[in-house]
């Protein structure tokens, strides 16, 4: 019961950011008339060793729902 009562302590100035996603949704009307929800996500990825050529990685997908 007494571990319910601890606060975890954080170092936020520490902190180093390793991935970032954005998500975009886009209303569009296909050739057909019908109403069309495109779906783009972007993501980041950052790696800590400073050797890495594509830093950070960048990837983008797109889906139609």
């Amino acid at each position: 019961m007494e571990h319910y009562n601890q606060q975890l302590k954080f170092k936020f100035e520490d902190k180093r950011l390793i991935k970032e996603v954005t998500i975009k949704y886009f209303e569009e009307t296909d050739t057909d008339g019908k109403r069309r929800i495109k779906k783009e996500t972007s993501e980041k990825k950052w790696f800590n060793d400073g050797e890495s050529r594509h830093n950070p990685a960048c990837s983008h997908h797109f889906e139609v729902l």
